[in-house]
């Protein structure tokens, strides 16, 4: 039963929010903020990535293969995360470099023509040789570059060389690579080497193209990897990586150097161009990324052992003549886990993302931090400055580049499980417009109060506003158009029995985003509800007092109930009620009757319910009399007289005659032996007569 009716305009919606503040994922990227994707059933890694300057994603890394074992990787994703389906096979190009050999990239650069550069190594299975390759913009080899796309070299002789990183040199097209030559599991040479465009090693750099960095003779009892580089304008390469001293279990150090133009080391860089540096705690300290600034200082970040037996995330800052410069941070995730940073850029804040991996050697998730410029962590990003991300239940995920795009959004690059794995951070707190959701009422939901219902939807981050758009045309041809400052809505003037269709946008003040899908639902029908009581077919009811009762129809506002002694109802008793019942008390007895009722909400009016049937009971006294100790009151259903009779001749008796609703109509005296009383004067319906102290009983007039 409708007992309260609430209309309310707007109300603020519980809907938690799809985008959040800088450091959550953005939805509008892959499967809410996160894309994997599986080349082959081996093991899919991505190791760097670089931004085109349309936007599109380039991901280098290496693939296995069951056919041609490990081969380089190069990908190439839409903005939306989606694979470029014009690039490549369907966005992939695999590359076996020598026929079976185990082939892998790790590092990538774009040169100004498009042409793009990957580096790493190609082991044939006798020596493990570097390799570059370079590939048009479209994905497939250059024939123009070394050997139909591919250069492969081999830096020490013997020796088992692979490739980190590589940068092309903007001005001259020169490329430059960095890695290590490695002699056995525990010694190795760092290594930088420059080729031309063609890919023909560059004699004019240490006039044989190549620069093996074991600077002192101490250098050979090392173990030593180049794991990034920058070129200066000018030509000077200043690079980053590792040393470490094997016959020690847990001791190892960021290592830098710097190159001059000619291959020669420079020494202002300190004495012989090279530098050692140990962390705060004894233990391993490794660099895997840098960022050059325009004072030739450089940041480094890796991985350190800060103050326990664990890595955690490092920054710090080089001057330009190699010393230690004041600007450095540690980041840890926990004192049982390994943080290692292998991702460092620069947002468009000036601020510092690292990004790389945390966990065990049994459980990783990606870890992404954002450093102020002035130092410390920023509380504004994530969770007090931090976050990590995992993929589903892969228990390994590693990132192990990081970029910034020109909206300042983050995207972390790396592997989850056996798969390559990219996630996608917002940067700023900038509103994201198409990043809600619809929620109530459900798509195809059935039997909407047209009356009151409310609209709700989540929360597009930044919107200061939405517009809501519904119609019964699923193309929108003449909708109702409505704006809100919060992400609901209610309505109360639709159609009973309709099928509406609705979509939302939202504005951050200067630009709409856009819509939403469509989604539809059915209001309710004004002939949803059904009769209760009388039963159908009921017998001996009371006609003096007969409740009538139905379940409520949503959206109603108001009932009609018709009541006849006739099934066509033809001169019915009418009753317009708020409520789904009624109490009646002025039926006949020893009478059948018909019943049905409608719902009415405003201008609609439903169809009647089928009629139900039941009979009053009949009268205790009789159809004609009814007798109050010695007095004979006849007859029951009277016309015009109503007759009093006293079997003991009493008399200055006072009758009283009352209408069903206790309304007092007239009243006399009785006369000694009989009194007529008439009543042809009154409605048809039930009234009682109440004579001096006796009970009030009743009759009809008819």
């Amino acid at each position: 039963m409708i007992k309260n009716t609430l209309a309310f305009f707007l109300i603020f919606s519980a809907a938690q929010s799809y985008a959040q503040a800088p450091g959550s994922l953005d939805f509008s990227f892959g499967n809410k903020g996160k894309v994997i994707t599986s080349i082959n059933t081996g093991e899919d890694k991505a190791m760097s990535g670089i931004l085109q300057s349309d936007g599109k994603l380039l991901v280098a890394g290496f693939t296995v293969s069951s056919i041609t074992g490990k081969d380089f990787l190069l990908l190439r994703y839409k903005s939306n995360g989606d694979l470029d389906s014009s690039f490549g096979t369907n966005g992939i190009v695999q590359s076996d470099l020598q026929t079976g050999s185990d082939d892998a990239a790790f590092g990538i650069d774009l040169q100004s023509d498009g042409k793009i550069v990957l580096a790493g190594y190609s082991d044939n299975g006798s020596n493990k040789n570097a390799a570059i390759v370079r590939y048009k913009s479209n994905g497939k080899l250059d024939s123009s570059f070394g050997t139909n796309g591919i250069v492969l070299s081999d830096y020490d002789n013997g020796k088992q060389d692979e490739l980190m990183v590589v940068k092309v040199h903007a001005l001259s097209g020169k490329i430059i690579v960095g890695g290590s030559s490695i002699i056995s599991s525990t010694v190795s040479k760092p290594v930088v080497a420059r080729y031309l465009s063609n890919g023909t090693i560059d004699s004019s750099f240490n006039t044989t193209g190549i620069r093996l960095l074991w600077i002192t003779s101490l250098d050979y009892q090392y173990l030593y990897s180049v794991e990034d580089l920058v070129v200066q304008a000018n030509g000077k390469i200043s690079a980053v990586g590792w040393r470490d001293f094997p016959g020690m279990s847990w001791e190892s150090d960021y290592w830098a150097c710097r190159i001059n133009s000619d291959g020669s080391m420079d020494n202002t860089f300190s004495s012989d161009g090279v530098s050692v540096y140990n962390g705060g705690f004894n233990g391993h300290d490794r660099a895997f990324s840098m960022l050059l600034k325009s004072n030739n200082n450089f940041l480094m970040a890796g991985g350190g052992y800060l103050t326990t037996l664990r890595y955690d995330f490092t920054i710090a800052e080089i001057s330009a003549n190699g010393s230690k410069g004041s600007f450095s941070a540690g980041v840890d995730w926990g004192g049982l886990l390994d943080d290692v940073a292998f991702g460092l850029a620069e947002d468009m804040n000036g601020d510092y993302i690292l990004a790389g991996s945390s966990g065990t050697s049994s459980s990783k998730a990606f870890a992404l931090c954002r450093i102020k410029s002035t130092g410390g962590l920023d509380s504004g990003f994530a969770v007090n400055g931090k976050t990590t991300t995992t993929f589903g239940s892969n228990a390994m995920s590693e990132c192990f580049d990081v970029l910034v795009q020109s909206d300042n959004k983050i995207l972390a690059i790396g592997y989850t499980g056996n798969n390559i794995a990219i996630a996608r951070y917002l940067g700023d707190a900038t509103p994201q417009l198409d990043s809600f959701k619809l929620i109530l009422p459900s798509n195809l939901s059935q039997n909407q109060n047209h009356k009151n219902l409310i609209f709700d939807w989540s929360n597009a981050y930044g919107a200061v506003q939405y517009e809501f758009l519904i119609d019964t045309d699923p193309a929108f041809g003449n909708p109702q158009t409505l704006t809100s400052a919060v992400s609901n809505y209610t309505l109360n003037n639709l159609i009973p029995n309709t099928k509406y269709y609705w979509k939302v946008r939202s504005t951050d003040g200067n630009v709409w985003g856009k819509y939403s899908s469509t989604w539809s639902f059915n209001t309710n029908a004004l002939e949803n509800f059904s009769l209760i009581s009388p039963a159908n077919n009921a017998v001996n009811l009371d006609y003096g007092s007969l409740f009538f009762d139905w379940s409520d129809n949503v959206g109603a506002t108001n009932y009609e109930l018709q009541i006849d002694s006739n099934s066509l109802f033809t001169q019915p008793l009418i009753v317009f009620n708020a409520f789904s019942n009624y109490a009646a008390s002025n039926l006949k007895p020893s009478k059948t009757y018909y019943w049905r009722v409608r719902a009415i909400s405003d201008a609609y009016t439903g169809a009647w319910t089928a009629y139900r049937t039941f009979r009053t009971k009949n009268d205790p006294i009789g159809i004609n009399t009814n007798s109050i100790s010695d007095l004979i009151i006849y007859p029951n259903i009277v016309s015009k007289t109503l007759n009093i009779e006293s079997t003991t001749k009493q008399s200055a008796l006072q009758y009283t005659v009352y209408d069903q609703f206790g309304r007092k109509l007239f009243s006399g005296i009785l006369q000694a032996q009989k009194t007529e009383i008439a009543v042809d004067h009154l409605v048809n319906g039930v009234y009682y007569i109440q004579i001096d102290n006796y009970t009030a009983q009743v009759f009809v007039k008819e």
